[in-house]
């Protein structure tokens, strides 16, 4: 059993890129101090120049990347150990991805994948970061995340496949992308985070993170008080929006990717009737991570 791949995954918008700051800080730095260039080691699954080795597979096939159902079949041969460039152990991996089956292809398991963290934010806030992020009104924003069939688009990496051909990531609705990693068969190591605690209790969430890679995988970290407040510090929005003006981030879509990182957007920007709209179809999974 290989076992190489930990996903970070989550819905968009909801806390993947800040998981992936603190990993990189834990991981990938002696002193906590977090930089947007570590997010390298944390790279996303769906880049377009992964595809390239399905056209050595079948040209026909890799012609029409942008069927899912074509898709799906490479889904767990790009997670094979030698495709993912893992000599050893784990790397970490970011996925927006719904653990999908798509005509008998899922969309990862348990052979492949090491363990993982999910990010679930509350899906009013997710609406007011995705609407800015993708440059959509609100309404139209509700309508990505009630939609079962949502997707987005593979990253714009260097590749062979034709620039007409848009590979898709499903993603499906809100509550389904939830109900996906949170309630699954895959047998390895899981934590479930909340948004809200990444941003409000971040030395507590940092202290369970650290606690679940020590317990489940034998990690011996030596973490000082001192560590802790610089990744804390570190990977503040406001450092983070600094090192994005300062730098640039190649994620961004639509102006700035870090933006406010704040709770409770909604009470100000959504009406009523957008509000009901979100509640009445996400109202069980709210409750259960406690959006009021």
């Amino acid at each position: 059993m290989s076992k190489h791949i930990f996903w970070i995954s989550s819905y968009p918008k909801s806390g993947n890129t800040l998981v992936r700051a603190i990993i990189s800080a834990l991981f990938f730095s002696k002193d906590g101090k977090f930089q947007l260039n570590q997010l390298k080691h944390t790279s996303q699954f769906e880049k377009r120049d992964r595809l390239n080795l399905i056209k050595k597979i079948n040209n026909e096939d890799f012609l029409n990347l942008d069927q899912l159902k074509i898709l799906s079949k490479y889904w767990l041969i790009l997670q094979e150990k030698e495709n993912m460039k893992i000599d050893k152990g784990f790397g970490f991996i970011k996925s927006h991805s719904n653990y999908v089956s798509i005509i008998n292809n899922w969309f990862t398991n348990s052979k492949n994948t090491a363990g993982y963290i999910y990010v679930v934010r509350d899906p009013r806030d997710v609406v007011i970061s995705w609407s800015k992020h993708a440059n959509l009104n609100y309404d139209e924003s509700i309508n990505f995340l009630l939609n079962f069939n949502s997707c987005i688009e593979w990253a714009q990496t260097k590749s062979e496949l034709p620039d007409n051909i848009k590979p898709k990531t499903f993603l499906s609705s809100w509550d389904e992308h939830v109900l996906s990693w949170t309630n699954n068969d895959l047998e390895v190591p899981k934590l479930i985070l909340k948004y809200e605690d990444l941003v409000y209790k971040k030395e507590k969430t940092i202290k369970i993170i650290i606690k679940f890679f020590e317990e489940s995988y034998n990690v011996n970290f030596s973490i000082s008080t001192e560590i802790i407040n610089n990744i804390i510090e570190s990977t503040s929005f406001e450092k983070l929006k600094l090192q994005e003006n300062n730098y640039g981030f190649a994620e961004a879509m639509s102006g700035a990717f870090f933006r406010e990182g704040k709770k409770n957007q909604w009470k100000k920007e959504l009406s009523n009737q957008q509000i009901i709209r979100l509640e009445n179809k996400f109202r069980d999974f709210m409750n259960k991570f406690g959006y009021d």
